[in-house]
């Protein structure tokens, strides 16, 4: 499988990332919740792999830790979308996401994905490289 975009590098675009309200919602109602010890994954049928990140107050009052944890997030999202079977993802961190470097981030989100189905078993089960 080809984990690298033509020229080479792992990319995300605009297209990849969900902005409206009304895209949130909708995966939120016809979403299934994957819950994990550091985040929960919401995952929606879709026509191409594309991803939110919500994280708000409630996760931390100070600004750089929530913007921590966004990236953390969007970091293990790029690092995993060539593997990702098309489905629409909300990514939403908890708390003990604080202490956590981003390889146990994605290495949470491969299993939150292998559960829902949307990664191959073959991935989820190797050891990370990424």
């Amino acid at each position: 499988m080809n984990f690298f975009s033509e020229n080479g590098r792992r990319t995300l675009s605009k297209a990849d990332k969900l902005t409206l309200k009304a895209e949130f919602d909708d995966v939120r109602q016809n979403g299934r919740k994957f819950v994990s010890s550091l985040l929960v994954a919401v995952v929606a049928p879709g026509e191409k792999v594309r991803c939110g990140v919500i994280c708000g107050k409630k996760y931390s009052l100070l600004s750089v830790n929530r913007n921590r944890a966004r990236r953390l997030m969007w970091e293990s999202f790029r690092l995993l979308k060539p593997a990702i079977s098309p489905c629409t993802l909300i990514l939403i961190p908890r708390k003990k996401m604080m202490r956590c470097t981003r390889q146990q981030v994605t290495a949470e989100l491969v299993k939150l994905l292998a559960n829902a189905r949307q990664i191959p078993q073959e991935i989820a089960d190797s050891p990370l490289d990424v």
